[in-house]
């Protein structure tokens, strides 16, 4: 029962087991469009994620500095918004 089969190899469980993903174009796609649509907390989540993946670091990095820049832009094209009067709301 300490043993794990893992294509065609047998580990002690002692020994950690390495996932691998599929595609790393893949998943730094999605987390591109994760960080788009939401940039602050769910761009530095996964941006942070790939970052403690040896594999992603490079695209963590980029995850990171798009969320932060992503999320300052918004910031300012909201208060430029607001400030315009497209969002004043008689309560």
């Amino acid at each position: 029962m300490n043993e794990i089969e893992n294509n065609n190899q047998t580990k002690t469980a002692s020994e950690p087991v390495k996932v691998s993903l599929s595609s790393k174009k893949k998943w730094f796609t999605v987390a591109l469009l994760i960080t788009l649509v939401n940039p602050i907390l769910s761009g530095l989540i996964i941006g942070s994620a790939f970052l403690s993946e040896p594999e992603l670091k490079k695209e963590g990095k980029k995850i990171i500095v798009l969320a932060i820049t992503w999320g300052i832009i918004a910031l300012f094209f909201a208060r430029w918004l607001v400030q315009s009067g497209y969002f004043n709301m008689a309560l």
